[in-house]
């Protein structure tokens, strides 16, 4: 399957597609910043199930983006 990366404020986001035993397709996600390793997951979607690849790629990325975003404002708030 095709990685894909993207970048959001800073960190990158990377989205693995595959599909499951029920062909149902899903999202492994990584966050980084810079060498550090932030986060990793595989997202296990419940309802719906992505039908295809670029619904899980988009999943994946908007999962990212709203991890990062919460894990700045977070950071904003304890300064």
């Amino acid at each position: 399957m095709q990685t894909h990366m993207f970048e959001h404020r800073g960190y990158e986001i990377t989205v693995q597609p595959g599909q499951n035993a029920y062909g149902a397709w899903q999202a492994s996600v990584s966050v980084r910043h810079g060498d550090s390793p932030v986060a990793e997951l595989r997202l296990e979607t419940i309802q719906p199930e992505w039908l295809t690849q670029a619904e899980a790629v988009r999943d994946g990325i908007e999962w990212g983006r709203r991890f990062i975003d919460r894990k700045l404002e977070e950071s904003h708030h304890l300064i």
